[in-house]
């Protein structure tokens, strides 16, 4: 038997290393009632260094203590900054309400003694009817910073509060009038205010880097926060339009680093996600990159885009892992550098770091449907199904439809031969907007189920659609090969393999791990598979 030192729930599977709640390292034995709150573990892993921001390491003999540091407990300076509410008349007005406090919560993180919760976690209370004592609970911080923005024109109104999450107690509150040109000023003031009212110290140079800035162009400066608006829906159409913002942005602002790292990011989600070809993705990457590196050095988004590139397109380990590295270092708490490296040591079957990273994300972003995804998709890739099962549960419990979910669950349901069930999953999935990848799983579904006719409609679609707008290749070269034409199959592979798919580098392990009446168990051995590769140099 074994036990969490923190939830105190017992487990009598001698397999699982870490708790399904909350991922803190599991102990020999039932739950007692005085329970430290480590873990003990045999040895250091090898990723320490890697992971010494986010997760705390003490070393002593031969044993090593072992903990999920900040994220796990209600420390006395945490806070989250929720979206502030658009008290306008004009809807339009929600991308300001967003950023501003999106940029409030940027700056308080650069705080060392300062524990903020993540944007995503902090902004999925948005338009809920959530008190502030559950949402300190769910996040696990004390404090809570809201309020609301009137704006008319270029005249707008602030009201800013800062709540103890506990007892709804109101510790600071103040209303701001100013003008647009003002806002840079009236960010740094309410920052100040902030830190001041939680009693919080900077140290050294703390203050130069909490307000710092990047613009006083407040024409640019609003092209940016409608950006990250668009971008933050998450959607093709959204991505694509948070483009267009940032590239006026830079036209206003040329030396805006922030805006092309933003521009990076969204290139990279479309590209990421099977919706543009690498081809037209990957250069703007790289040349936005270039720009907002030339422009802040230690901007973590751009080392985060490097490393993306390094890894799903130029398939360079070695310099995607020290991009990985860069980011995590720069921006110790970010969420999503966190997940994608966690997805990376999976990969290279560095199982152990893999499964400690994708846990530290969790804890600094426990309601982001994307970093659930990835940690589900990091479990899968390790073997660990249950949990990869335990973060599809989180993911409908976050957001009843997001796609995420299903195609995950639909992905277990094949590795574990339940094709019917995989069928039913995966159409779920589908229906709530998941892109070309999860129809062509369904197809895959579909022809490992026997239901070859509806397995060949959904390739004939994909095919259809890959005549108007991108279909990656691999999406076409998995359903041929679940319908038994491997030599198809290579086609399509080899093709894939040209576009530099991204999904390429996980199918070597899709094939260990399929189930025994998987087709994809006869193309593990075709020469013409283990010559693709071979050439892709893989770990």
């Amino acid at each position: 038997m074994k036990r969490c030192p923190e939830c105190r729930r017992d487990y009598y599977d001698d397999t699982l290393r870490y708790c399904l709640d909350d991922g803190n390292a599991l102990l020999e034995g039932p739950a007692s009632v005085n329970e430290p709150m480590t873990a003990i573990l045999s040895h250091l892993p090898a990723s320490a260094a890697g992971l010494s921001r986010p997760v705390d390491y003490v070393v002593e003999a031969s044993t090593a203590i072992f903990r999920i540091a900040e994220p796990q407990q209600n420390t006395s300076n945490s806070i989250a900054v929720l979206p502030f509410v658009n008290m306008s008349a004009d809807e339009e007005n929600e991308y300001f309400c967003d950023g501003l406090a999106e940029e409030l919560l940027n700056a308080l993180s650069k705080i060392e003694e300062l524990k903020v919760a993540a944007r995503t976690s902090a902004f999925s209370f948005k338009g809920k009817n959530a008190n502030v004592s559950e949402i300190g609970e769910k996040l696990r911080i004390k404090t809570i910073l809201e309020g609301s923005v009137r704006k008319s024109g270029n005249r707008f109104r602030i009201s800013v509060q800062l709540v103890n999450a506990a007892d709804g107690f109101h510790l600071w509150s103040e209303r701001y009038d100013r003008d647009m040109q003002d806002i840079f000023e009236l960010q740094d003031e309410i920052t100040l205010s902030v830190i001041e009212a939680l009693k919080v110290t900077l140290l050294g140079k703390e203050r130069d880097v909490v307000l710092k800035r990047y613009t006083d162009n407040a024409e640019a400066y609003e092209l940016f926060l409608k950006g990250r608006y668009y971008h933050y829906k998450y959607t093709a159409e959204g991505w694509t339009r948070a483009i267009e913002f940032f590239e006026k942005a830079v036209e206003k602002e040329p030396n805006y680093a922030p805006a092309y790292a933003a521009m990076t990011s969204s290139w990279g989600c479309l590209w990421f996600f099977g919706l543009i070809p690498a081809e037209q993705a990957i250069p703007r990457m790289k040349a936005a990159t270039i720009k907002a590196l030339e422009n802040d050095e230690n901007l973590a988004e751009a080392h985060l885009s490097q490393a993306m590139v390094s890894f799903f397109y130029e398939w360079k380990w070695k310099e995607a892992e020290q991009a990985f590295e860069r980011a995590i270092a720069l921006s110790p708490h970010n969420a999503e550098a966190l997940s994608f490296y966690a997805m990376f040591l999976a990969f290279e079957e560095r199982f152990d770091e893999a499964m400690l990273q994708a846990k530290c994300s969790l804890a600094i972003d426990p309601l982001s449907p994307l970093i659930n995804m990835n940690a589900g998709w990091t479990y899968f890739t390790g073997g660990q199904i249950d949990e990869a099962m335990e973060q599809v549960v989180k993911m409908i419990e976050i957001e009843p439809d997001f796609y995420g979910a299903y195609w995950l669950k639909g992905a277990v349901c094949l590795v574990k031969g339940k094709y019917e069930e995989a069928i039913s999953e995966l159409k779920k999935g589908v229906s709530v907007g998941g892109h070309q990848t999860v129809l062509a799983d369904l197809g895959s579904a579909y022809g490992l189920a026997g239901r070859k006719d509806e397995a060949e409609a959904i390739l004939n679609q994909l095919l259809e659609m890959r005549e108007q707008e991108y279909v990656s290749a691999i999406c076409i070269a998995r359903v041929y090969i679940r319908i038994g034409e491997n030599d198809k199959a290579i086609e399509w592979l080899e093709k894939a393999f040209e576009e530099r798919n991204g999904e390429m580098l996980f199918l070597k392990g899709e094939i260990s791990g399929a189930d025994e009446g998987d087709s994809l168990n006869s193309l593990g051995n075709d020469p013409r598979l283990i010559d693709l590769f071979q050439k892709m140099n893989l770990p």
